[in-house]
């Protein structure tokens, strides 16, 4: 499934670059977190490193005309190396680097680190005198020992003119102070996302903030003027258009109704129309402007409407929130839209698709003619969100693991231990897939009501460890080695951090090992029941 335009994902874009070099195009540059909490979840289900790919795959090349692209990633090929830092993309034109962008993107395998600081650095200087943006695309805070917030001051006392817009995705309120402060230092505003489409509309407005935001230098000497193109249909609505301009002795360039145009005053003629997402200018109009020699001069011009298209997410009669929605003429794929947005296309019969959960794969058919709307209607299947916590019986402590959701001997789904599942209403067997305490509760029911919250109690019993020196005397507070033995006999363990709390087991034999960086240790075996309290000392041997 794929959405229209991260990754805090944290969006960081350069805006009001230096003017420089004649034969120098904007660049937007894009940096992708893979670091791996980007496995980590938004707040409807969906993994950062998915919405990520997901927004990366639905650059439009039409939106980036006379900018290049780049892409670098950090963090998707070691784990805990701050210098895992890829330029996968070098500047190159939108429609080859957006191509090669989409594919690599949906490669990733996040694990590593976040370099922030190193990657910025890198970003600029592979602009050189380059003017154009960067994007960062992050969930996450600085990981390698450095202050991007720092590094934002130095550039502004260094007066490099790049700006840093942040996008926070899927923050916690201490990442999100964290981030904000690179936006702060920067001098720009910070903007956060919970959801695949809040981030979709972050990255929208800062890509509209930035087009126009920096021009050729060619095209700011003196007897160049501004020409704005004022678009409309017939019934009088104002258009987005885009096309070109030409005048005698001169070669063509990109026009808009989006920002100022800067072209020789005298005779130009233009030529518009509106963009569709097919990525063709619909019906195109040409009409000549006579540019003053002073001030700006406007050209009005009427457009034809192409077909347009929305979308609406229906649940039990009542309107839900939507997701993006692709379009397959036959196997193709040939555009996609976000829920809400009102999207022009070529006239033609579409395949419209949407997947805004496990549940509900929607697919629609409509024809679309010259001038006409059409609202997409996509009937969601009932799913209800649940919020289930599990803590072990007695202390309390929340099990803090993803378990899962089982029906008729398979698993239907995964529920995230702070986003909970969205899932159909029926009855489940919850697992607890934990190494020391493994627990299947029987028979959870979800209903029909929209949000449901559970609490799971895990009979268990406890252990206390604690370690003591050879001599008798205290030991440090440290790490310990549990083993279980399982029913078929093997031993399965996991490494306690900490042996200060009361640790939550399952009925069940073990088996207990001491930490061999604090001395030698004998081995303890025990079982434990529910209810049960037990304390262990591991004492050093003498050297």
């Amino acid at each position: 499934m794929k959405r229209a335009p991260v990754l805090a994902v944290v969006l960081t874009l350069a805006l009001c670059a230096p003017l420089v070099a004649q034969d120098a195009e904007p660049g937007l540059y894009i940096i992708l977190d893979g670091s791996g909490s980007m496995w980590g979840q938004l707040p409807d289900g969906t993994h950062k490193i998915t919405a990520a790919r997901e927004v990366l795959q639905s650059f439009h090349v039409e939106d980036y005309t006379g900018r290049e692209l780049a892409f670098r990633v950090y963090g998707h090929r070691r784990e805990g190396d701050c210098s895992d830092i890829e330029l996968v993309v070098p500047f190159s034109p939108p429609q080859d680097a957006i191509a090669r962008m989409s594919e690599f993107a949906d490669q990733v395998n996040p694990k590593g680190r976040t370099p922030i600081s190193s990657s910025l650095r890198a970003a600029l200087e592979d602009f050189g005198d380059r003017p154009g943006d960067i994007i960062l695309i992050s969930d996450g805070i600085e990981t390698c020992g450095e202050d991007p917030c720092a590094l934002m001051r130095e550039w502004r006392d260094k007066n490099i003119n790049i700006g840093v817009h942040v996008v926070g995705l899927g923050l916690e309120e201490k990442e999100r102070t964290a981030m904000a402060c690179i936006s702060e230092a920067a001098g720009t505003p910070y903007r956060d996302a919970q959801s695949v489409d809040e981030l979709i509309a972050s990255l929208e407005s800062i890509r509209q903030d930035s087009i126009g935001a920096t021009a050729p230098a060619s095209e700011l000497e003196a007897e160049w003027r501004v020409l704005d193109i004022i678009a409309t249909n017939e019934a009088g609505e104002r258009m987005r258009v885009q096309g070109t301009a030409r005048w005698e002795g001169g070669e063509p360039i990109e026009v808009s109704s989006n920002g100022h145009n800067r072209v020789p005053a005298g005779e130009v003629e233009v030529t518009v129309g509106v963009r569709t997402r097919n990525g063709n200018l619909y019906q195109p109009v040409t009409a000549t402007a006579t540019v003053a020699a002073t001030g700006d001069t406007d050209l009005a011009v009427v457009v034809p409407e192409p077909p347009s298209v929305t979308a609406k997410f229906v649940e039990l009669g009542e309107e839900r929130r939507g997701s993006f929605v692709t379009a397959f003429a036959g196997d193709e794929e040939v555009f996609g839209f976000r829920s809400i947005d009102r999207a022009y296309v070529d006239p033609g019969t579409y395949e419209f698709r949407s997947n805004p959960n496990d549940d509900n794969e929607l697919a629609v058919s409509e024809t679309l003619a010259a001038g006409e709307h059409k609202e997409i209607l996509f009937e969601l299947v009932q799913t209800v969100h649940a919020q289930i916590k599990i803590v072990s019986a007695n202390s309390g402590v929340w099990f803090r693991s993803n378990p899962e959701l089982w029906q008729d001997g398979e698993k239907a789904y995964r529920v995230h231990r702070r986003n909970g599942v969205r899932a159909l209403p029926g009855t489940y067997d919850l697992h607890l897939l934990l190494e020391l305490t493994p627990y299947i509760y029987e028979g959870l029911v979800l209903t029909t009501e929209p949000k449901q919250e559970f609490v799971i109690e895990v009979p268990v019993g406890h252990v206390t460890i604690s370690y003591q020196n050879a001599d008798g005397s205290a030991g440090r507070d440290a790490r310990v080695f549990l083993s279980r033995k399982n029913e078929d006999g093997r031993w399965v363990n996991d490494t306690i951090s900490y042996t200060s709390t009361r640790i939550p087991l399952t009925p069940g034999e073990y088996q207990l090992e001491g930490w061999s960086q604090l001395g030698d240790f004998d081995l303890i075996y025990f079982e434990i029941a529910v209810g049960e309290e037990q304390q262990f000392v591991l004492r050093a041997k003498p050297e």
